[in-house]
């Protein structure tokens, strides 16, 4: 991985979890001196994060995380739910035992990491990507990918609420009894539908004027 990339990835997971906040600055130097990199790394990097919409720049502010709207958050849940449900219909027929062996290793290492932190965050996702690989549509893969990147304040958020992870958790588990028991129907239903309680809730709380026009519109999908 070269150093970008690393800069990159760090960033990324950082908005994730929480340690880089929505209209939080991200300071040249301050990032220098974390990654012992080059001011050039740190620019070039600022740059490609800029350029995936993740944060913003500009000469007198410098570079700010980005703070979705509620229709930006709605927007992109909307998309999130029917590409996941399209990941899901391909991958259930070709899903194989050695995959639903790999997602349960996964599910049993989410149940016992508790702290809120990037290892959390990759178990999660790659849980989710052994079903949008076995998809086998890279495009869709990738698509997904982006987005999931994008709403990463939304899934800190769902990760720090107990009752948020219990959901996620149970319905890991229904996704994996679903692949089992070959029940197509409720495999798909769970991969469209899976993400947007969360979304809901971060919508009302902190968007809440504008919340019961967002959630109208992203209706959980059958």
């Amino acid at each position: 991985m070269s150093n970008i990339n690393k800069v990159i990835e760090e960033i990324q997971y950082g908005i994730m979890v929480g340690e880089f906040r929505p209209k939080q600055r991200l300071v040249e130097n301050d990032l220098m001196k974390r990654f012992s990199f080059g001011r050039s790394v740190i620019r070039d990097s600022l740059k490609i994060l800029a350029d995936r919409r993740l944060i913003s720049r500009n000469e007198n502010r410098g570079s700010i995380v980005i703070e979705l709207s509620a229709k930006e958050i709605g927007d992109l849940y909307f998309l999130r739910s029917y590409l996941e449900g399209i990941a899901g219909e391909l991958a259930f027929d070709t899903i194989t035992f050695k995959d639903i062996q790999e997602m349960s290793r996964f599910q049993e290492e989410l149940k016992k990491h508790t702290q809120v932190d990037t290892k959390l965050v990759k178990l999660h996702e790659a849980f989710h990507e052994v079903i949008f690989k076995a998809s086998g549509n890279d495009f869709l893969f990738w698509q997904i990918m982006s987005l999931i990147i994008l709403t990463g304040p939304v899934r800190y958020f769902t990760y720090t609420y107990p009752d948020q992870r219990e959901r996620c958790l149970h319905e890991h588990d229904e996704m994996i009894q679903s692949l089992k028991q070959r029940s197509k129907d409720k495999f798909i239903g769970l991969c469209r539908n899976h993400i947007i309680p969360g979304m809901k809730m971060y919508i009302s709380i902190f968007y809440p004027q504008e919340a019961r026009d967002i959630i109208d519109v992203i209706k959980e999908l059958k």
